[in-house]
């Protein structure tokens, strides 16, 4: 006679193997799920780009590309490197190179200090800087540190000094308003250069779309 006793235990052994299968296919597909992702890590911190733009003046109300001038932007993971070759400058003023970023978000940007020097008899200028995850910015508004150098719009702002001033130069080519003094233009709008001692404004700049 039939008894289900040889049943249930084959049943049990049946069910166990089939969890035993959906968990080891879980585990699997976890597996695969994180592979993947490392994948992505590796590929996002492995990642870089690097663009060139025109630099633009405004000498007379009107911008104008500067010939010959070019801005190089490198961005990696870990930051970004940009290198600003221009001319038109006027020899022995003091200028500050500036990154702008703007956020993923909409809105104003933030700004920090990238370089700064004192133009030579040639009035070329050739200014480097770079911009690390985690700084922070020195005019901070909707971004108090810098943390998107893959995908942000970066405009680079050469800012006059006016005529290098004895001893007080380290402020004019490492701050924003070192050695200004008051009436000169202001704000994000170009203006032209000048010789004036203490005169200082934004007179050219480049901008990097974000990706």
């Amino acid at each position: 006679m039939w008894t289900p006793k040889i049943f249930f235990p084959l049943l049990l052994f049946v069910l166990t193997s089939c969890t035993q299968e959906e968990s080891f296919r879980s585990d699997v597909l976890l597996q695969d799920v994180r592979k993947s992702e490392m994948r992505a890590d590796a590929k996002r911190m492995n990642s870089s780009s690097v663009s060139s733009t025109a630099i633009y003046e405004n000498p007379a109300g009107e911008w104008m590309i500067i010939p010959g001038a070019s801005s190089r932007l490198h961005r990696t993971a870990n930051g970004i490197t940009a290198n600003f070759k221009t001319d038109h400058l006027i020899p022995g003023n003091a200028y500050t190179l500036w990154f702008v970023v703007f956020g993923d978000a909409p809105g104003p940007p933030s700004s920090t200090y990238a370089a700064g020097h004192i133009v030579g008899q040639s009035g070329k200028g050739n200014f480097s800087g770079h911009l690390s995850v985690g700084d922070e910015f020195d005019a901070p508004i909707n971004l108090t540190v810098f943390d998107n150098p893959l995908t942000a719009e970066v405009h680079l702002a050469l800012r006059t000094h006016g005529p290098a001033q004895p001893g007080i130069i380290p402020d004019q080519i490492n701050t924003m308003n070192g050695g200004c003094t008051t009436g000169f233009p202001s704000g994000p709008t170009l203006h032209p250069d000048s010789d004036e001692t203490g005169y200082c404004a934004n007179i050219q700049v480049a901008m990097h779309p974000g990706n």
